[in-house]
């Protein structure tokens, strides 16, 4: 997996702006750090190969006599 480029204030504004909110800077300066870590936890999701897992659609949930 490639490195993630970090957020920074002009990234977050963007995404703010496409909500339709526009966030102070010095909010934007307290979320930058935040939303690194955000992605940090996300990116630890995606580190291992799975390999032959199925899909969830696979799944067949079938319980006794239903």
């Amino acid at each position: 997996m490639s490195a993630r480029t970090p957020t920074d204030s002009e990234q977050l504004f963007a995404a703010a702006r496409i909500g339709g909110i526009e966030p102070e800077p010095q909010r934007l300066a307290q979320l930058v750090p935040v939303m690194n870590d955000f992605f940090a936890l996300l990116d630890q999701l995606h580190r291992d190969e799975l390999g032959e897992t199925p899909p969830a659609i696979a799944f067949r949930a079938a319980w006794g006599d239903r």
